[in-house]
């Protein structure tokens, strides 16, 4: 370990091991430079054995001063000489590595020699022999010349002669030859007889080339100018080929080829016309050869494409082939009667020079030439052309038969008979778009009529195909019903782009009927509902169309389309049929009521229909029978000869008939119900340039749930109501209403006019018609709803007008639109209000908002949302609401600051989450504040910015009796009335009424404090009944019970029974806007009067009468009552004097009006007087703290609002910011735990005391005063006192802080007190350590590398020793603590809280272990610890390990201080541990 420490402290020193060692004896030489590692360690040793003892026998002679220089030296030699060893022995471990090093330093010096010695020989080489060596020049010329020409023209004449053979003739001789023989084959033609169809030749070098298209190419020449010299066939080539199914091959062998050269060539020299006979010769060939091509072609589509629709019947090779199409033995049964037709392709013997024949049966018709030249030609080779061809001239011919009926039926008939195809259009109606045009085809392959028509079904079109194919003649009968349905199909489309559903059966007709295409008739099928019998639907000629106006019930417009005498026109009717009141079926759907149908027909005068009155005629309803004679509407189309677009065949007339049902329809059925309701009304208005509809009201119905003045003023200002139909589906009506007159001015930029333009909309539900009863229930329950909201806004109109400066102070109108008033209220106009009338439930609701500068907070208001509502809807009066607004909002402000949210570790269950404050709302001034389901505040808010607070904890009724659940708060009224503004008078004469301890009944068993000194409830009333009135300013009562007048809106005590849904926690705590339930043990409510609260009867807004002294919490217009109300009159009640003043807001129509009265007879008894009051003697009395006491809301803000600790150095205060309320509940919850905790502890020893409120124990060594600061009531102090053993007044003082900073302080945990509890029972000797520690948490020293916290409970981050928030400090035979270390070495201290530390201070939770038996203080055994050096707790573990090592204990001694000090001094972390 030495060597280790003094390694880095060496300078280098670079040496040989021998100089290392010097002189050795008996030392063996090294061989060869190298010593082994044994050897050097052996000589190092008997080095170091030699000189110690040559030491031992010098040292004796020498003074003491040359000893110890002697000695040192020696140390320093021998540690160089071993520090030495230990570096060679480290290298030692590497040499293998070293020993690559070198020999790959070796390998690249080889290397380097090789590269310069090739250097040096390309060196010598270009310097000697490479000076005189040349290359010749490059050949450019010769390379130019073969690039660019492909030859090598500069061959040398050598190389030429010996190689290249010379030509036999030259070029020049042989192109004058070739020419002279084409002369000589010129004459050679002109001289011979020539066939015509070798007319086509060509002469060219030397030969004549004969080319007959089709058939071959022979190329021939003479071999002399000699007439008699016979014709010579150079070449000779077959053209016919077969395009479709010869895949591009030749189709003749070249031997055969060789074998027709060779004979043709052997006619030449035999004939006398050997042109003529060599043409005979290969045209016979090429026929033959053609007529093989088209048999092959006509089997192969025989048997791969067309099977039984061709048919070969003969073929004779070389002569003649046969072919049959639409043969009626394969064709007839599904084609009806077709001729069969024949192709025959022959070969004419009688002139064989011409081509190939065509012959048909039957005989091609004349009527288009060109078809007819088409299928006479073979030229191309193809017999399915040829095919194709013959039977396009028999469809044609067919197709000319079809049109010349129709020309018999209709003289005028416009059909057109199109070539390709071919295709007969026929025009069924006109103007006629080429879709509606039937299309007549005739199949090739079949040779039948095949009909198309867009829209008609298979089945039809197949009977009109058989129909057609068996007897031409029917087709003028089908044209007929194609007709009509066409005229449906019209109407279908016309219709399509509107809301609309077309059938051609409608749900409550006596049959269903649909179109048969093959005669015209029609057939039935069962209706799923009866009607009567003479209904006109019964009568509707077919085909009809029913199209349903799908945004109506039961509404359909019926049509019915009718022949005319021009064979291409229909004509239309036009009625309306629908169904009444709708009824639901058997599966949920509506249905019409069959019982209400009403058939109407269209007149036929009109352009416009919805111009004038009425539109149609009624031709039937329910209660008849008779059928009156109906106007009709017929529109006939007009005749166009031509095919045109599709807006030429859209029914213009049919659409606007349906869109204005659609439109129109909804509004008479609105004029129907309003008529049968009494309603007044103008009829159906043109709007807006006569686009738009309405229907105007001339009378609202009135509201009788009103008063007659609200009536007359709603009749008075409205102006006009009208419904509208809005939105693409005109299922939403739209009613407009127009105010004039308004009551109130609001600062909206809408409602700036002198009208006011409301808007209501309805939505009709879908199983209802458009514009039914429903639509105008709902306008009349709105309307009822405006005028119950109307009546309190003129209320308050009239309030307002009176004192309109005291209301703009506060709040504003933001919007009133006669549905609902949304007031803006507060300093910066920043919280809203909305009132309006729900028509469903009967009672007004409030919505409650933040705007402008507060978007995005919540209402303050929301805590006590439900009781407003309730209390508005008592009350009615929007004055009396602003005012609550007005005298609650500072203090729900302030209640909403307290902390609400749920935290773990308040009790001593600490996984249990507590809840510090819960806010319980019982009416719109009345809030109860429950400080950890163990005392409870009671606020009510007042006017005049005062609020009186009580201990909840005492009954409403009767101040002896304690409310389950909640116990007394002992000094609660001196508390507050430290925070009575001026209240020098007020707290001295809270301090004398003696508020403790509290009353016995409902107490803890546990709290000795809760059991002395009161007097029972019905001894206190006694004594108030013998005290006499001496002059009338003194009384026994600080704050006597008043009597209030009666005719006070009071919540009644049942309605206190049931559970307050009030807010659990304002709605901007982090745990949202909890309702709970009011405790059943919070009810009865009592009257005001109980409480000491007057409530005035409401008088006129900002009344002068209601104004008061702003500087005296009494009211002062009216008496001051009598406490009599209890227990029995009061003599000589006094007044109260002093002259009113005006105040901000006023307070007679607030709940919460009067002030806590207290009995002085006049001015000068007020706490602001300043004289004061003579003695008098106080009765005991133990409800203190339920009699209210009157703050102001500044001093209400600073009680509930988070504030620093009073009388505490912020050096020592924690980090909890709290209010001065939850600092008092705090110490009092805490003060009351102690007492249990004292008992449940052994070595703690409960002493009596008589002092109320303080908490008197001893310990072995100290005697402890636990009671609240005297000052403040904010912090719970102890004083100890020694007992036996000195203890120092700065370890008394230490002691005192920590208990009342640390321990009793924020957050105000009970486990705290547990560990404290066990620490002050511990030896006294232990207890001096802790103190100790306990100072360097207070007062930190900063000379220490890390600050130390004494955990009291055990912190989340420490080790898992035991769960989280449990008491840190066990006393057995060992002690067991956690202290926390925070590191302080560059970085600045950080605050002393208890806890946690910053996120960029390194801390570590130390548990520490001190055995009492032994005096060792060890780090406690961690489970599941990881091992490794890099540990924290491993280092912290090894530092208190070597200082137990290092300090030996003693008897008696405790080494916990020493211990925790020495790791705050020397625990160094590694860096890792510090990153």
């Amino acid at each position: 370990m030495l060597s280790f420490a003094l390694l880095p402290a060496m300078a280098p020193v670079q040496a040989e091991p021998a100089a290392l060692l010097g002189p050795v004896p008996n030392a063996a030489p090294p061989a060869s430079g190298h010593v082994s590692l044994g050897a050097l360690l052996d000589l190092t040793l008997q080095r170091t054995y030699h000189d110690t003892m040559v030491l031992a026998e010098l040292l004796p002679r020498k003074t003491d001063l040359e000893r110890k220089i002697e000695i040192v030296q020696f140390a320093n030699r021998t540690r160089q000489i071993f520090v030495r060893l230990l570096a060679l022995v480290k290298w030692a471990g590497n040499a293998g590595k070293v020993e690559k090093c070198a020999q790959i330093s070796s390998y690249l010096e080889q290397q380097v020699l090789l590269f310069v010695d090739s250097a040096d020989r390309l060196a010598s080489l270009a310097r000697a022999a490479l000076v005189h060596a040349r290359l010749p020049g490059f050949a450019v010329p010769c390379a130019i010349d073969v690039l660019t020409t492909g030859t090598y023209p500069r061959l040398p004449t050598c190389i030429q002669d010996r190689i290249v053979p010379p030509d036999p003739i030259s070029r020049t001789e042989r192109q004058t030859t070739l020419q002279h023989l084409n002369l000589i084959l010129q004459h050679r033609l002109v001289t011979t007889g020539l066939p015509p169809q070798l007319a086509n030749l060509t002469i060219e070098g030397g030969q004549v080339r004969f080319q007959v298209d089709g058939e071959f190419e022979a190329s021939l020449t003479v071999m002399g100018d000699d007439p008699v010299i016979p014709w010579r066939l150079l070449k000779l080539k077959i053209l016919v080929e077969d395009k479709e199914t010869g895949d591009g091959r030749a189709l003749v062998h070249r031997a055969q080829v060789e074998f027709l050269h060779q004979l043709v060539q052997s006619r030449l020299f035999a004939d006398d016309r050997p042109l003529q006979d060599m043409y005979n010769c290969l045209h016979s060939f090429c026929l033959s050869l053609q007529l093989e091509v088209l048999h092959s072609q006509a089997q192969r589509l025989v048997h791969e494409r067309w099977g039984d629709l061709v048919q070969l019947e003969r073929y004779q090779p070389g002569k003649s082939l046969t072919l049959i199409f639409w043969n009626p033995q394969v064709l007839g049964r599904r084609v009806g009667t077709v001729a069969a037709c024949k192709v025959a392709v022959w070969v004419d013997e009688s002139d064989p020079c011409k081509p190939l024949q065509i012959t048909h049966d039957p005989a091609l018709p004349s009527s288009d030439p060109n078809l007819a030249e088409r299928a006479e030609k073979i030229g191309h080779l193809s017999v399915e052309k040829l095919l194709v061809d013959s039977m396009l001239c028999q469809s044609h011919q067919k197709l000319s038969d079809l049109k010349v009926i129709l020309k018999a039926h209709n003289p005028h008939e416009s059909s057109i008979l199109k070539e390709a195809g071919p295709t007969l259009v026929i025009p069924l109606l006109e103007p006629c778009t080429r879709s509606e045009c039937l299309h007549l085809h005739v199949d090739l392959h079949s040779g039948a009529l095949q009909p198309q028509f867009l829209g008609l079904d298979a089945g039809m079109l197949e009977d009109l195909e058989k129909s057609v194919n068996e007897s031409p003649q029917t087709l003028a009968t089908w044209l007929s019903s194609l007709k009509l349905w066409l005229g449906v199909q019209r109407c279908r489309q016309s219709v399509r782009h509107l809301p609309t559903q077309c059938s051609e059966t409608v749900p409550f007709s006596t049959t269903t009927t649909a179109l048969c295409p093959s005669s015209a008739s029609v057939c039935t099928s069962p209706a799923p509902f009866y009607t009567p019998l003479g209904h006109p639907l019964h009568n509707i000629t077919r085909p009809h169309l029913f199209i349903r106006l799908t945004r109506l019930q039961a509404c359909y417009v019926v049509v019915e389309v009718l022949e005319t005498e021009n064979p291409t026109e229909v004509t239309y009717h036009y009625h309306l049929l629908t169904g009444g009141s709708v009824v639901m079926g058997t599966e949920g759907r509506a249905e019409p009521n069959l019982t209400s149908l009403d058939f109407r027909t269209f007149k036929d005068d009109l352009d416009n229909p919805w111009a004038y009155g009425s539109v149609w005629q009624p031709t039937y309803t329910s209660s008849t029978l008779k059928r009156p004679a109906a106007w009709e509407l017929a529109t006939t189309e007009s005749k166009r000869p031509r095919l045109s677009g599709s807006l030429s065949t859209f029914n213009h007339r049919l659409a606007h008939l349906v869109a204005m049902c659609d439109a129109n329809l909804p509004f008479v059925n609105l004029q129907n119900e309003l008529t049968s309701m009494n309603i007044p009304h103008q009829g159906l208005q043109l709007e807006g340039d006569n686009i738009t509809l309405s229907v105007r009201l001339l009378r609202v119905p009135q509201c009788m749930e009103v008063s007659e003045e609200t009536r007359r003023a709603l009749e008075r200002g409205l102006l006009d109501c009208t419904f509208r139909l809005q939105g693409r589906n005109n299922r939403c009506w739209l009613v407009e209403l127009i105010f004039a007159h308004c009551p109130l001015q609001s600062s909206s930029p809408r409602e700036q006019g002198t009208v006011r333009h409301v808007y209501l909309s309805y939505e009709t539900p879908p199983a209802e018609a458009v514009g039914c009863r429903r639509v105008i229930e709902m306008f009349l329950a709105d309307w009822a709803s405006i005028a119950q909201l109307h009546e309190s806004v003129l209320a308050f109109s009239r309030i307002l007008h009176d004192s309109p400066m005291a209301f703009q102070q506060f709040a504003e109108v933001r919007s009133y639109s006669y549905k609902k008033i949304v007031f803006c209220y507060g300093h910066n106009k920043g919280s809203s209000i909305g009132v309006q009338w729900l028509s469903g439930p009967g009672r007004y609701h409030l919505s409650l908002g933040t705007v402008g500068p507060n978007s995005g907070s919540s209402n303050c208001h929301s805590i006590i949302g439900h009781q407003l509502q309730e209390a508005f809807n008592r009350s009615s009066c929007i004055a009396q609401l602003l005012q609550i607004l007005h005298d609650t909002q500072n203090p729900l402000n302030a209640i909403n600051k307290l902390p609400t949210v749920p935290m773990l570790g308040l009790t001593p269950r600490p996984n249990t989450p507590f809840q510090c404050f819960t806010v319980l709302p019982q009416s719109p001034t009345h809030v109860r504040l429950a400080f950890r389901s163990t005392y409870c505040v009671d606020i009510h808010c007042k006017a005049r910015g005062t609020v009186a607070i009580r201990d909840g904890a005492y009954s409403l009724f009767d101040s002896s009796k304690i409310v389950e659940g909640f116990t007394p708060a002992p000094g609660l009224k001196t508390f507050l009335n430290m925070f009575v503004d001026g209240g020098e008078e007020a707290r001295r004469r809270s301090i004398n009424e003696d508020d403790n301890p509290p009353s016995p009944i409902g107490t803890d068993p546990l709290d000795p404090l809760l059991l002395p000194q009161a007097l029972p409830p019905a001894t206190g009333q006694q004594g108030f009944n013998k005290t006499p009135p001496s002059s009338g300013t003194h009384y026994p009562l600080a704050s006597p019970p008043t009597t209030y007048p009666t005719g006070v809106h009071v919540p009644s005590p049942s309605m206190i029974l049931t559970p307050s849904p009030g807010n659990l926690h304002p709605a901007n705590s982090p745990s949202g806007g909890l309702r709970v339930p009011s405790p059943a043990s919070f009810a009865p409510a009592p009257s005001p009067s109980s409480l000491a609260i007057h409530m005035s009867t409401p008088s006129s807004f900002a009344s002068p009468h209601a104004s008061v002294d702003p500087n005296s919490p009494y009211p002062t217009n009216m008496p001051m009552p009598s406490p009599g109300h209890r227990l029995a009159t009061w003599p000589g009640s006094p007044q109260l004097a002093g002259g009113p003043r005006h105040t901000a807001m006023p307070s007679s129509l607030s709940p919460a009006q009067a002030a806590i009265h207290s009995p002085l007879s006049d001015p000068t008894h007020s706490p602001r007087a300043g004289a004061s009051l003579s003695s008098r003697k106080l009765p005991q009395r133990s409800w203190a703290g339920a009699i209210p006491s009157l703050l102001s809301h500044n001093a209400l803000h600073q009680l509930l609002c988070p504030s620093p600790t009073p009388a505490v150095l912020p050096s020592l205060a924690g980090s909890y910011l709290c209010s001065p309320l939850e600092r008092f509940l705090g110490s009092v919850f805490m003060r009351r735990h102690l007492q249990r905790v004292i008992q449940q502890e052994e070595a703690l020893h409960l002493l009596s005391s008589t002092e109320p409120g303080v908490i008197t124990f001893k310990t072995e060594a100290l005697k402890c005063r636990v009671a609240l600061n005297a000052q403040t009531f904010q912090t719970l102090q102890l004083k100890a006192t020694p007992e036996a053993e000195p203890w120092s007044p700065d370890e008394l003082q230490v002691l005192e802080k920590f208990f009342e900073t640390r321990v009793a302080g924020p957050p105000f945990k009970a486990n705290t007190l547990n560990a404290f509890a066990k620490l002050l029972g511990a030896p006294t000797h232990i207890l001096h350590d802790c103190v100790q520690i306990m100072r360097l948490e207070l007062f930190p020293d900063q000379s220490l590398r890390w600050g130390v916290q004494f955990c009291l409970t055990i912190p989340p981050s420490a080790p898992p020793i035991a769960p989280p928030g449990m008491p840190a400090v066990v006393l057995k035979s060992k002690m067991l603590f956690f202290l926390q270390l925070t590191q302080r070495i560059g970085l600045p201290a950080p605050p002393p809280v208890s806890g946690g530390v910053g996120s960029e201070a390194v801390s570590v939770i130390v548990p520490v272990v001190y055995d009492m038996a032994t005096g060792s203080t060890q780090q406690a055994e961690i489970p599941r610890q990881p091992p490794g050096a890099g540990n924290i707790s491993f280092l912290v573990s090894n530092a208190l390990r070597r200082f137990a090592e290092l300090n030996p204990t003693h008897p008696g001694e405790c080494t916990i201080f020493a211990a925790v000090k020495d790791l705050m001094t020397n625990l160094v972390l590694p860096l890792p541990a510090r990153a």
